[in-house]
């Protein structure tokens, strides 16, 4: 009895230790490049507090707080406003890279291929 006890310990440590890491690697400073040159820059600054993510975007039109942040693993998803629209945000820490997808307003998408979707992607780097 002892053993299976002590196992299943070691087991909720191993895994707690997994989700941990994983919402440390999000947290920080990240950057992308958009536009027809690459020359928008975009700075996405995360805090991962449990399985919450708060932080903001900074792009050349000015902040947005992060809303609606979540942390599930390597996978996040969080909110922005701009103007009187909601941005949602769907990602995955790969690695040394945050792979996103952005749903706009409109309806279309910016954000890694999925299906049918030849999009490339928005691809953050971590500001070092």
């Amino acid at each position: 009895m002892k053993r299976i006890l002590f196992s299943s310990v070691l087991v909720f440590t191993f895994l707690l230790g997994i989700s941990a890491t994983a919402s440390e690697g999000i947290t920080g400073k990240w950057k992308t490049t958009m536009g027809p040159g690459g020359d928008m820059v975009i700075t996405f600054e995360f805090k991962v507090n449990g399985d919450q993510l708060t932080g903001t975007v900074s792009t050349p039109m000015g902040d947005q707080e992060i809303s609606n942040g979540k942390v599930d693993g390597n996978s996040i998803s969080f909110e922005t406003k701009m103007m009187d629209s909601t941005i949602k945000h769907t990602g995955k820490l790969d690695g040394e890279v945050i792979k996103l997808k952005v749903e706009m307003p409109e309806g279309g998408f910016q954000g890694p291929p999925s299906g049918d979707d030849p999009g490339n992607g928005i691809t953050l780097t971590r500001v070092k």
